[in-house]
């Protein structure tokens, strides 16, 4: 995970995909973009959904790429902090690139 794309190995190849290309933008969306092209950007834009509200291993990131891609996470130690997960690290990573998820919890 980088801070404008995730990457990930399928089917022995390389896949990866630009977050600025699955922006949901907010509306009015023509204004929106118009003023990221200034510079003025929200403090993160949506590029998926996700649902943290379950055991680990059924938490998932699902990006807006066509067809959706799903990134489902393995089970953590129990005794691992929210901060610690794996989910909230790639949450951090989006943010730095001023990306992030809509929550579905």
């Amino acid at each position: 995970m980088y801070p404008d794309r995730p990457e990930r190995l399928s089917a022995e190849r390389w896949l990866s995909f630009r977050f600025d290309d699955l922006v949901a933008w907010p509306s009015p969306a023509f204004v929106r973009k118009a003023l990221a092209r200034l510079g003025w950007r929200p403090r993160w834009l949506p590029v998926g959904e996700r649902d943290w509200f379950h055991r680990p291993s059924e938490r998932f990131l699902r990006f807006f790429t066509q067809p959706r891609v799903t990134a489902y996470l393995p089970d953590e130690p129990r005794e691992t902090d929210y901060g610690s997960t794996l989910f909230r690290r790639i949450q951090e990573v989006m943010l730095e690139g001023g990306f992030n998820s809509w929550d579905l919890g």
